[in-house]
């Protein structure tokens, strides 16, 4: 409650700052706004968020031996207190990381730096994770491997993430239907320290959301896509998704299935670019959000329509979590059918004549 509420009362004086100083995202021909809108939208996401975390953590320091004696009825209150204070420095990284991607963010907002410079100092933040022990549970790779596969990872996320970012309220909306269904898959996996920041994720959403959809009076820009994707992609890189002697192996798509859409949008970007031999770096409308408008969906609609999609990826990938072999190969057989379903929809289905 208290991040939604930091992120929703930050947002008018960060409107104020924004035009003050002529922080303003201009229409132009490759934009679907009309009007020049404010930026720095994004600071109340990673500042609401940011201030929490910290916060919470200096509470559970100086209560934790008042929680552990008073938690003999409760035991898991006890274990999340200790286990919260055992990973001071991952927070302290956590932090730091995730302040100097909203820099990166804020800096693209400001004078728009290129996208392959962007994705150098993305890929130096994702180092620091890793050197920081930050490593998903793919012990099956060898390290050299694991360390590349887990910077592709989370360099990949985050650019999904800000490319996304092409209509109102759908980079923030997909955001939040990844963290609320990641959060179920925390507690369920008993992982209550993650499934927390990403409800705290979801609530400082939340906040600019109600600024940013159906009509938007200021936008979260790099600042704010960047960070959901950090977050998101860091949340899964720590995660545990394999419960023992319940999951497979199919458990470790649960991420993919979950943020599928923004890995979606971005692959079919790059291909439609590499098939009309167009740099793969350079701006344009190809994005989902662009093919589903130009099929004569209204962009409203169309970003309820990416929402819902986001959901029936999302949910179907965590019944991963405690399924056979079998039950495993034929959800995996449904979300190929989803996708499926998606590339035919906006293909074939939409028509230019129709009218929503």
């Amino acid at each position: 409650m208290l991040t939604f509420i930091i992120s929703y009362f930050s947002i008018p004086l960060l409107q104020k700052i924004a035009l003050r100083y002529n922080i303003i995202d201009t229409p132009n021909h490759r934009k679907k706004h009309k009007v020049p809108t404010p930026l720095l939208g994004g600071i109340a996401i990673w500042g609401s968020l940011t201030f929490v975390v910290i916060l919470h953590v200096i509470i559970v320091i100086i209560f934790r031996a008042y929680i552990e004696e008073k938690s003999h009825f409760l035991p898991y209150l006890a274990f999340y207190a200790t286990n919260a204070t055992h990973i001071i420095v991952e927070i302290l990284a956590f932090i730091i990381c995730g302040f100097l991607v909203m820099i990166i963010g804020l800096v693209d907002d400001l004078w728009e730096i290129s996208i392959a410079k962007r994705i150098i100092l993305e890929t130096v933040v994702a180092l620091i994770i890793v050197a920081m022990g930050f490593q998903p549970e793919l012990y099956f790779l060898p390290k050299s491997l694991m360390w590349v596969v887990t910077i592709i990872w989370i360099v990949g996320i985050i650019n999904a993430f800000n490319l996304l970012d092409g209509a109102n309220g759908l980079a923030s909306g997909v955001g939040m239907i990844a963290a609320s269904l990641l959060s179920v898959v925390m507690f369920l996996g008993n992982q209550p320290l993650l499934g927390i920041l990403l409800i705290t994720l979801f609530a400082s959403t939340l906040g600019f959301f109600r600024y940013n959809f159906p009509k938007a009076s200021i936008f979260m820009g790099s600042t704010g896509s960047m960070f959901i994707g950090y977050v998101l992609s860091v949340v899964t890189i720590l995660a545990t998704f394999m419960i023992n002697g319940v999951s497979s192996y199919f458990a470790l798509l649960i991420p993919i299935g979950i943020l599928g859409i923004p890995i979606y949008d971005t692959s079919s970007v790059i291909l439609i670019r590499i098939i009309r031999k167009k740099s793969v770096v350079r701006a344009d409308q190809n994005h989902l959000i662009h093919r589903l408008i130009s099929r004569g969906c209204k962009m409203n609609k169309a970003v309820l329509y990416i929402y819902l999609f986001t959901f029936c990826s999302g949910v179907s990938t965590i019944f991963f979590l405690n399924a056979s072999i079998l039950r495993c190969i034929m959800i995996s057989i449904a979300i190929i059918g989803i996708y499926s379903f998606l590339f035919i929809f906006e293909r074939f289905i939409l028509n230019h004549n129709d009218k929503y």
